[in-house]
């Protein structure tokens, strides 16, 4: 109930001011405010100029921006929208004083200066997610962090003027030519600041337990503006490594193996590797591009002698065949012919694919001419009566022609050169006959010969020792003319010719 206070009244039956000062009046005492909890809990750990500026947004927006108390990387980000948290984020990093140290030696850099950055659309999507003002527990949540990068180009340059002797810049590999062959120079590793350690170690000083511990740590990093970390030495890699250039020359020295200029698939000119080498030359960039650059008047002056080089007249294929068809020997190799249309836009072609290292086979654009295939079916017969052999041809399964006969000589009395129809079966140029040792000379042994003649030429077997040879012992040819031991003697022109006309699988007739 209502508390009742007293204040000096007139007594009791006392009338018109006779001792009023002496009784106490009795009025109602005012009413006292009692303070809401919540409006105390709410004031714990914001500043009062912050809830007098955002009490109304707070009631109005909480979803529409963090919680109070909530950092990335040290920048707080309380009462923040999004879009605004990403900027004070971004901004934070750039402005961030850092002192990097390394052997004793320290470099004063800004974050802006080593390209210090996060992707702030990322971390602020994951920190808002659980983070927004109205999610009461998110309150005071400390410093949320986000990983860091460093832009390596930025940092070395901002880094290496006051660390001098923590760099010393790597050497590329080289590809020199040397007695025809293009050979790697080693590359130089050199070294300089490890800047993914540098990264980890920035967002770990403005992240760590120690900084959202202490009462303003991370506020009291932001207000003084910096941080101080140390730093590692690494080596670095050349531009150009001595694999890569390695790689490199390998493919260079495939183009000088030649460059081969085809029509529809069949190589028709190869420029030689000492031509190729003068069409371009290699050098390495700083940036460790090989960089082949192409003589292109050289290149031109090729094209334009490939129509002399490249067109010829397709050359007919000879071949000797059987009754049946089949090749027995090949007189002539057919070689097509080829038409080369024109060589616009071939120089230019050479010179991409030698630059790119593509390949050394360039198509040109042309035709080509088949050669035809001309058979020549052979036979040879014996004439005993005529004491002559004749030689016949037929072309492409034309009319037969008599292409030659010569005198012979044949089996004597007792060794009669046998009649019928038969093959060559087995030539040679020249062989021992009769009972010869491997010297040439007459030897004693169980086979039917009493002689030796060594060294007879251009012998061609049909029947079992029967053969056409030439014969230099004797002069005796033509009709009547029997002179050996089966075989068809002939002059050693004679035999010369017979043993080039005929094939193993030639027939042959001998009639009587």
């Amino acid at each position: 109930m209502t508390d009742l206070a007293t204040k000096p009244t007139p007594a009791d039956g006392a009338e018109n001011g006779a001792d009023a000062a002496e009784q106490p009046p009795v009025q109602w005492a005012p009413t006292e405010k009692k303070k809401s909890r919540k409006g105390l809990w709410l004031g714990v750990g914001i500043p009062a100029g912050v809830l007098v500026a955002a009490g109304i947004a707070i009631a109005v927006a909480s979803t529409a921006v963090f919680a109070p108390g909530v950092q990335v990387l040290g920048a707080s980000v309380a009462l923040h929208t999004p879009d605004a948290a990403k900027s004070a984020i971004s901004t934070h990093l750039a402005d961030l004083d850092i002192t990097v140290t390394v052997d004793g030696h320290t470099a004063m850099v800004t974050g802006r200066d080593l390209g210090l950055s996060t992707d702030v659309d990322a971390a602020v999507e994951s920190a808002f997610d659980t983070h927004k003002a109205w999610q009461l527990g998110a309150w005071n949540s400390g410093d949320l962090g986000s990983s860091l990068s460093i832009d390596q180009d930025a940092a070395d340059a901002a880094l290496r003027d006051q660390l001098t002797d923590a760099y010393i810049a790597p050497v590329n590999a080289d590809i020199v030519l040397n007695d025809g062959r293009y050979e790697v120079v080693a590359d130089e590793p050199g070294r300089g600041i490890d800047t993914s350690a540098l990264a980890s170690r920035i967002e770990s000083a403005l992240t760590s337990d120690q900084a959202q511990s202490l009462a303003s740590g991370a506020q009291i990093l932001a207000a003084s503006g910096g941080i101080s970390v140390t730093a590692d030495i690494v080596e670095t890699r050349a531009a150009l490594t001595t694999d890569d250039a390695q790689a490199a020359a390998d493919d260079i020295n495939a183009l000088l193996a030649g460059v081969d200029f085809s029509i529809d698939g069949a190589i028709v000119d190869e420029a030689s590797a000492n031509v190729v080498a003068e069409w371009f030359d290699v050098s390495v960039t700083d940036n460790g591009t090989v960089d082949v650059s192409p003589d292109t008047s050289a290149i031109q002056a090729y094209v334009a002698k490939l129509p002399d080089l490249v067109e010829q007249e397709p050359v007919d294929a000879e071949v000797v065949t059987n009754a049946a068809g089949d090749h027995l020997h090949t007189i002539t190799e057919g070689r097509d012919g080829f038409q080369l249309d024109d060589v616009d836009g071939i120089s230019q072609k050479v010179t991409e694919q030698l630059t790119s290292l593509d390949g050394t086979d360039i198509a040109l654009a042309g035709s080509r001419v088949e050669y035809e295939t001309v058979e020549r079916f052979r036979r040879a017969v014996v004439s005993i009566s005529d004491g002559r052999s004749y030689f016949y041809e037929t072309v492409n399964g034309g009319e037969e022609q008599l292409v030659k006969s010569m005198p012979h000589a044949v089996g004597k009395p007792g060794f009669e050169t046998i009649t019928g129809e038969f093959t060559i079966g087995w030539q040679t140029p020249m062989q021992n006959l009769g009972s010869c040792d491997a010297n040439g000379e007459y030897v004693e042994d169980d086979r039917p010969f009493a002689y030796c003649t060594p060294n007879v030429p251009y012998v061609s077997y049909f029947n079992g020792d029967q053969a056409f040879h030439g014969t230099y012992w004797h002069n005796n040819f033509g009709p009547g003319a029997a002179m050996s031991h089966g075989c068809v003697n002939l002059t050693v022109s004679d035999s010369e010719w017979t043993y080039y006309f005929l094939q193993q699988g030639t027939p042959v007739s001998v009639i009587s």
